[in-house]
């Protein structure tokens, strides 16, 4: 199990040395974001943090203002891929990678981590299942098991396998193990997967330990939300069509 205070040191370390090294880019990024299309730069969503904290995460835009969100018919919302017709010029160079700067901050100020879940929106939590819980037992991240298995190339349901598995067998090694296979993808040197199998994703996700292991997750999470969690899962109740 890797140790907060050792993954701590770990991203504040490096999400320290990359905005040093990329900070002095960001105002000609953010002016070529604006000039491309009416909007701000950057774009902010309220996303569920560790045991369900509400935290923002913050991205340079890469798509139009006034494009909407569009949702799976899970509930979840769909993910933006290649092609997508919401996505700017701009935006389709810098998606996947040098719009998640902004997001370094937020690692530096103990929000995120360099590795973990990809954070849900706050009404993930009218979503999850037993074992899916547990994705909330530790702090999301820029970079995830997940992300670097197929990312938005897997329905959401899958990703959150993975982010189970990541929840309880996450170790310095697994953590270096994402961000070098993280550096290939953005660099076009490899493709998604080959960090762990999924058959062994799978197999964990959908056993007794994970979905007891979820449960008392769940429980903290609802603990801590007390009053909020139905303001967490109003919209997707607003967004199901009446019976």
């Amino acid at each position: 199990m890797l140790g907060r205070a050792v993954k701590r040191a770990l991203d504040v370390t490096l999400a320290a040395a990359g905005l040093g090294l990329l900070l002095p880019f960001y105002p000609a990024v953010a002016a070529a974001v604006r000039l491309d299309s009416p909007g701000p730069a950057r774009f902010r969503h309220r996303r569920l943090g560790e045991l369900g904290r509400e935290i923002v995460v913050v991205k340079l835009r890469t798509m139009f203002a006034a494009a909407g969100d569009q949702y799976n018919p899970d509930g979840s919302r769909r993910e933006v891929r290649d092609g997508d017709a919401r996505l700017t010029r701009v935006g389709r160079l810098l998606r996947g990678g040098i719009d998640e700067l902004p997001q370094l901050v937020g690692v530096v100020r103990g929000d995120l981590s360099l590795v973990g879940p990809r954070p849900d929106d706050l009404y993930a939590v009218g979503l999850y299942r037993d074992a899916e819980w547990l994705k909330l037992s530790v702090k999301p991240g820029l970079t995830g098991l997940a992300a670097v298995s197929g990312r938005n190339d897997l329905p959401w349901r899958e990703r959150l396998r993975y982010d189970v598995y990541y929840a309880q067998h996450r170790s310095l090694g697994l953590d270096l193990r994402i961000l070098w296979k993280t550096i290939g993808l953005a660099l076009r040197l490899t493709r998604p997967g080959d960090v762990i199998a999924p058959d062994d994703v799978a197999r964990f996700a959908a056993s007794p330990e994970a979905a007891a292991a979820g449960r008392l997750v769940e429980a903290e999470v609802r603990r801590r939300l007390a009053g909020t969690f139905e303001e967490h899962v109003r919209p997707l109740r607003e967004r199901r069509p009446p019976a």
